[in-house]
């Protein structure tokens, strides 16, 4: 009679054990792997990583290794959402569905998930302000309401003392009040930034002008041609530097650099019709001033032109 009972045990035991199986197995379904770094690609060490299954509640939770590396085995099936915590950083929230029942464990290999530093979105805030400024101030300055341009950019540029548009525009604010020096201290540090920034050094020739040096003007206009070949107005305002000191021919190779980007520029024609004078190559010189008159709709400039004609064609 014992052996009768033990035996009975054992076979409730047994089917007790089968039954019990699936129910285990779905506790053990998903093995998932992943790694968690910086912006820059540097693994990213203790890193808080929780699960919730959002239909259970339940919580799983744990820290990345020295290599940025995170684990969880024997994950059951379920609509998992995923917080990444780090101090210092930005936190990051996702979703992770593994709603599939599985027979067996199946390995799972996250994305990398990258945590911005609280420096780096800090740091973004405030180009994205600095940058909200910027364009607000350029429209002023492009309506000419230099004070109001200048009211924006000195606070962005507390913000952003290196930023090369906010520097760029507090100069065209500054030129554009006749505050030639404090534009240029403006205009020079943009260059210094980004020393391809080609506006730079055409308002530099501009305010060098204006101080009264063509030496550094001539300077700033030859640095933006090097940048902008055949622009119009460097090459006009620089030969026309080189025209008042008397380099004539340097002058004519501006303004025919000039017309071959800008054809129908008047005052480029003027210029040319003048240096062609002073070489004594007056029909070349009519050509140009013929042109240039075409498209003069001031009459005291109608009639300067007419007179350079008049005495073109004397003298040929």
């Amino acid at each position: 009679m014992r052996r009768s009972v033990d035996r009975v045990w054992i076979a409730g035991a047994l089917l007790a054990l089968l039954a019990a199986a699936p129910a285990a197995a779905q506790y053990r379904e998903y093995y998932v792997r992943g790694k968690v770094q910086g912006t820059a690609g540097e693994p990213l060490a203790e890193v808080q990583v929780e699960l919730r299954d959002k239909s259970t509640s339940r919580l799983y939770h744990l820290k990345t290794d020295e290599d940025g590396v995170f684990k969880f085995a024997g994950l059951p099936h379920g609509i998992y959402a995923v917080a990444f915590r780090k101090e210092g950083y930005a936190p990051k929230d996702d979703e992770w569905d593994l709603d599939a029942p599985q027979s067996r464990m199946k390995r799972v290999d996250m994305p990398d998930v990258v945590l911005v530093s609280e420096a780096q979105v800090q740091k973004t805030q405030r180009i994205q302000e600095v940058g909200a400024r910027n364009k607000e101030a350029a429209e002023k300055v492009r309506s000419r309401d230099f004070d109001g341009a200048l009211a924006l950019l000195r606070p962005a540029l507390q913000q952003a003392p290196d930023d090369a548009d906010t520097l760029f525009l507090l100069g065209l604010a500054y030129s554009g009040k006749g505050l030639c020096a404090e534009a240029v201290e403006a205009l020079t540090r943009v260059t210094e930034l980004t020393p391809t920034f080609p506006g730079a050094y055409l308002q530099l020739g501009a305010c060098h002008r204006k101080l009264g040096d063509p030496s550094k003007a001539l300077a700033a206009y030859d640095k933006h041609l090097e940048l902008e070949p055949g622009n119009a107005d460097s090459a006009y305002n620089s030969g026309l530097i080189l025209f008042e000191t008397d380099r004539i021919d340097e002058a004519l190779a501006r303004f025919q650099a000039g017309l071959s980007a800008s054809p129908d520029d008047p005052d480029l024609h003027e210029m040319a019709g003048r240096c062609y004078i002073n070489q004594a190559k007056f029909k070349e010189a009519v050509d140009h001033l013929v042109r240039a008159r075409a498209a003069a709709s001031d009459p005291d400039k109608q009639a300067l032109i007419d007179g350079l004609i008049r005495e073109a064609e004397r003298r040929n």
